[in-house]
Formats: C-alpha cells, structure tokens, sequence
C-alpha cells in the first residue's frame, strides 16, 4: 500500500484575497485518492503553482455556502472539462451547492464533457459521505452562522496479522479471529486478551480532520477525538475574541483549546483576517497552550505521516 497522508494548503485566508494569500482551499492525498477541501477563489491558480493536476481529483467536499469557500468551483470544474476530463466527479456539499452550480452553468453556457455527480447533505452528527476500501470520508456539523460542516479523513489499514505463537496458545475459535484481525480484543469470562498481544506490531491509523468556520463549540470533540492532525480556523488574535463571537468565527487561543481538549495530534491554523498582514504571531499564541502546532499558508505542504512518525 503507498501510504501517502500529505495536506496542501492553497488557500488559508478568510473572505477576501490578500497579503498574497487566497481564500480557503486544500488538496488532501491520502494513498491513491486525491480530496479537494473547499474551492475559495484562486484555487486553481494555486493548483498550477504548486504542480496539482486538476484532473486527479475524484471527490470535492465543500463545507458551507459562504463566497469564499466555494466561488473557484465553477471555474475549476469548466477548466476540468476544457483539460479533456471524462471520468466522473464527485461533489459532497450542504443544501444549495446543486442550485449553484447549476445556475451559473445554465447563464455562463457552459457544457461538461463528464458526469458532475453532487450529493447534498445535512449532518447533525457524525455522517459518512465516502467509505471506500483504504479511506472513510465522514462530516459533522459545526457553529457558523449558517449551516457549516467539518470533515473527517481516516484512513484504513489492512487487517492486522495474527501471531501464530497466540493462536495456539489461546486457541482461537474463527471468530475470535475475524474480530482480532479488525482490531478488536478478546474477551473471556471476564478478562481481556489484547489485540497488542495477539497482533504483530503495525503503524496505527492516520485522520485529518477539517473544521471550517466555527466557534468553539466543545460539541465537535466526540467527533475529532485523538485526531492526528487538526485544521481548526484561527480567524483572529485573541484580542477580537467579542467580534470572533458575533461573526462566528474563533481566535487562534480557542482553537488551540480545542486541539488540547481533542488529543490531537497537532494543530494547523488558517482563515485569517485580512487585517493581519504578518502571521507568526498566530503560532506564538497557539503554542502557549498547545503543541505541536504548524502555520498554515499558501503553499504549506505537511507530511502528516511523516510528522506523526517524528513525534512518536
């Protein structure tokens, strides 16, 4: 399996261009697949920069009907087809994103030589959009001012192998071994057999996960629980936590509590203001209560396999 877990940032400002940052967009490659996170303006300029083939990608997931989280769409999906794709894509959105883009294909006369498939969604819990063989796509609902949702990536290994030394000793019926090499322990008359001793030793599983424009609301932390990476947006510092509020957004100090009280396993911040031109001071403020944490930028390219191996 080419094990591959590795998150582009192309966009990381909020609602408008600036400093030369776009707004919000990423590209997640996990294995084989290639995701797009939300398609804010300037995306697919940002694709040809950074050398992302627009035709690789299979499943866009858009996170809410704001401007800035979607107005590259229409443009990515044309030049999609101008570039000669014929294989099918995949839009997950909430409530509207059909009515959207049909519209402005409809006035722009535009012609797709593929199969556009959108699946609109509303989750008021943890919901799963994709399940395929080595990945599970699932969203869940977070506190914007309109009907937001994050996302979460998993990714899924092969079945753990057996130690034959185990088999024997314990004697293992053939169900106590399907459930051992899905993960799961044993249990007899009260006293659990570990998976760890059961199993040869393997890499654990990889998540990222992606909360778009949201308040701190602690409800999301059954949904981003031991997550190994955590993009959580970090609109302002913290001394516009009252306008953060009123906007639905959060400072960089909240997300960071956030990633503390998740587990996680780092932190990725984004979606900042335009009035901050300079943004170390971000990571400064994250850092006071949670490490590790990663600016995120235009052109930030994190290797969250490779990190996760670092860090343990």
């Amino acid at each position: 399996m080419n094990r591959n877990f590795h998150l582009t940032i192309l966009g990381s400002n909020s609602a408008v261009p600036a400093y030369g940052r776009f707004p919000t967009s990423q590209v997640l490659r996990i294995h084989d697949h290639l995701f797009l996170i939300d398609c804010g303006e300037g995306t697919q300029i940002r694709m040809g920069q950074y050398r992302i083939k627009r035709n690789n990608i299979e499943h866009i997931f858009i996170s809410h009907m704001h401007g800035d989280h979607l107005y590259g769409l229409p443009g990515l999906i044309t030049s999609m087809s101008l570039n000669g794709r014929s294989h099918p894509l995949r839009i997950y959105g909430p409530p509207g994103i059909r009515e959207y883009l049909d519209t402005v294909f409809r006035l722009s006369y535009a012609y797709l030589q593929f199969e556009l498939q959108i699946i609109e969604f509303e989750a008021d819990a943890l919901h799963v959009l994709l399940d395929a063989n080595d990945v599970r796509v699932s969203a869940f609902p977070v506190s914007h001012r309109v009907t937001c949702h994050g996302f979460l990536f998993e990714e899924k290994l092969p079945e753990k192998n057996l130690r034959k030394d185990k088999l024997k000793q314990y004697r293992l019926t053939i169900e106590e071994m399907k459930l051992v090499k899905k993960g799961g322990d044993i249990i007899r008359e009260g006293v659990t057999i570990s998976n760890k001793e059961l199993t040869h030793e393997t890499a654990e599983a990889l998540s990222y996960a992606f909360c778009a424009d949201s308040l701190p609301d602690r409800k999301i932390l059954e949904y981003i629980k031991s997550v190994s990476a955590l993009y959580f947006e970090t609109t302002y510092l913290d001394d516009m936590s009252g306008q953060a509020h009123e906007r639905g957004h959060s400072t960089v100090s909240q997300a960071a509590q956030i990633a503390s009280e998740a587990g996680a396993g780092l932190l990725i911040t984004g979606h900042y203001s335009s009035r901050y031109r300079e943004l170390e001071v971000f990571k400064e403020e994250a850092e006071k209560i949670f490490n590790p944490v990663i600016l995120g930028h235009d052109g930030e390219m994190v290797d969250i396999n490779g990190l996760m191996n670092r860090l343990h």
